[in-house]
């Protein structure tokens, strides 16, 4: 039997998360970010979901992925819902998930060749 390893796609890989930090590439980081399989930015100066306005979400909307997680900490938090309709109006999927579930959808979409990307609130 011949077996092929299995390998998340793109440049970017969530390695591992714990309440407060997310490993991506085996380096740990401890604040918010966004994170694609393509585009990785650091240290997004966003810590809460109602910190989310037009324009701190404009790099995301300029990147046009198909679908954006945000991982709003370590409860379920809505952004408020101007946010969700611009998400909609540019046609960008949009799901709110607790931290935790986010790394994980995140990483399983990616691994799907999905055009995801996931803005992950770690306060």
């Amino acid at each position: 039997m011949h077996f092929t390893e299995d390998k998340p796609s793109g440049n970017y890989i969530i390695n591992d998360y714990s309440e407060n930090t997310v490993t991506i590439n085996n380096e740990c980081y401890e604040k918010s970010l966004y994170i694609s399989a393509n585009t990785f930015i650091e240290q997004v100066p966003l810590q809460h979901s109602s910190d989310l306005t037009l324009q701190t979400i404009k790099f995301i909307i300029d990147l046009n992925p198909e679908l954006v997680i945000l991982g709003s900490g370590k409860t379920l938090q809505f952004p408020p819902a101007s946010i969700i309709a611009h998400f909609a109006s540019n046609s960008i999927g949009f799901e709110t998930m607790d931290y935790s579930a986010a790394c994980r959808t995140y990483a399983t979409l990616s691994a799907e060749y999905r055009d995801v990307g996931a803005l992950l609130l770690i306060d």
